[in-house]
């Protein structure tokens, strides 16, 4: 990525960026993130490589052969890793299931509920009706399950929105 328009992004994801030379940092939320701007051969632009995330106390062992941390095929990638992407359904919604592939595996298709909670491009579901499992898991775990309702993880891309919040 551009040295440019990855400033724009990071800065607009409200992170601040340290420079040394070559070497850049970002510090947030105790996790290090780290790479290179080199010039592209053609353009002489300045781009970023070797992405790099870990925790803000783990350091190398080269005794153990001990590497911390995680390399990022792409600056989103990382960026992602620092500033998890929220839900893009709003908290309120009613939203159904749609019929695809994953819904259909785990017998959700068509099922109706309201988003009571977002993740990283999920949402967590409550469902209006209870399957006949989800009945069995509450009767037989009663402190792990509930009793009478139901909430459960969505992929975004497996919800449509009936009503909006």
């Amino acid at each position: 990525m551009k040295r440019t328009s990855f400033l724009k992004k990071a800065k607009k994801l409200g992170l601040t960026v340290e420079e040394n030379e070559r070497r850049c940092y970002i510090r947030h939320n105790g996790t290090i993130a780290s790479w290179f701007w080199q010039e592209h051969w053609e353009t002489k632009e300045l781009v970023g490589t070797n992405w790099h995330t870990k925790g803000e106390h783990q350091e190398s062992d080269p005794y153990t052969d001990y590497f911390p941390g995680s390399f990022w095929d792409n600056a989103s990638q990382m960026l992602n890793r620092l500033v998890p992407p929220g839900s893009k359904h709003k908290i309120g919604a009613l939203l159904r299931c749609k019929d695809n592939k994953r819904s259909a595996r785990y017998k959700r298709v068509g099922r109706m509920g309201l988003m009571i909670d977002a993740g990283n491009k999920q949402a967590k579901i409550q469902w209006f009706t209870l399957t006949k499992g989800e009945k069995q898991l509450q009767e037989l775990y009663p402190n792990t399950y509930g009793r009478g309702v139901f909430t459960e993880w969505v992929q975004d891309n497996d919800l449509e929105v009936v009503s909006a919040a």
